[in-house]
């Protein structure tokens, strides 16, 4: 296969699954690891994808957000990872926030499993429905739910959450700079972790490696505002 060939197949399914190892592109393109290697090297000098470790994939509009479903299915191993060491971060009693997002929906079944008793408030549709444990108190924000990610955002969520003081507050984000700080895609978004954030006595920002070093549309906490949990010590 010619090497347009190969990239056009490769930027295809890339379109259809976001993200793919070497090995599945191997197989798809029918070719030697070198020669993918080299074919994705040379597709992300080109600005098409985004190199990942073992495979790439496919570059995001930066102010354009993924529907849940869709960030569901990305880095699950990482997120179970992520969910172990935030954990550990909450004690009995706690009163927390749980930032919509499937990093911080890794948590719900520690916390469900549990036997602390917790106070949780969220802006997650999903994570409201999911958390059953008997032990757990849960708040959900009330206001305009923005459908594609299932998260409470306007007016009215951020009136309530200024009413509520935290021990914790665990939050999600698109990217992660150590120069800039957490960013989203989403400037309503952005407005419910900023407070969340400033109504805790700490944040956790729960993101992926894939996400450090990375931009996105709108800054919602300072570098020094908030504490970064990935899946690696």
């Amino acid at each position: 296969m010619i090497v347009f060939d190969r990239k056009k197949k490769i930027l295809e399914y890339l379109n259809q699954k976001h993200i793919a190892t070497i090995e599945e592109l191997q197989t798809l393109t029918e070719s030697s690891a070198s020669t993918m290697r080299r074919d994705l090297n040379d597709l992300e000098e080109e600005k098409k994808l985004k190199r990942v470790h073992g495979g790439a994939e496919l570059l995001q509009d930066l102010s354009k957000e993924l529907s849940f479903i869709e960030k569901s299915t990305k880095n699950v191993q990482e997120k179970r990872q992520i969910a172990d060491r935030a954990f550990s971060k909450i004690s009995d009693g706690d009163t927390i926030y749980l930032d919509a997002g499937t990093t911080t929906g890794a948590l719900i079944e520690k916390l469900n499993q549990s036997q602390f008793r917790l106070t949780i408030v969220t802006n997650s549709v999903t994570h409201a429905s999911k958390l059953n444990g008997e032990h757990l108190t849960v708040y959900i924000l009330g206001g305009l739910i923005k459908k594609i990610t299932d998260s409470v955002v306007g007016g009215n969520a951020l009136k309530q959450l200024s009413n509520y003081r935290f021990n914790s507050s665990f939050m999600g984000a698109n990217a992660f700079d150590k120069e800039i700080g957490a960013m989203t895609p989403d400037s309503e978004e952005a407005s419910v972790k900023t407070s969340a954030i400033h109504q805790s006595e700490i944040s956790y920002l729960l993101v992926d490696t894939s996400k450090l070093g990375e931009t996105s549309f709108v800054k919602f906490a300072n570098p020094d505002e908030v504490e970064v949990i990935t899946e690696e010590e």
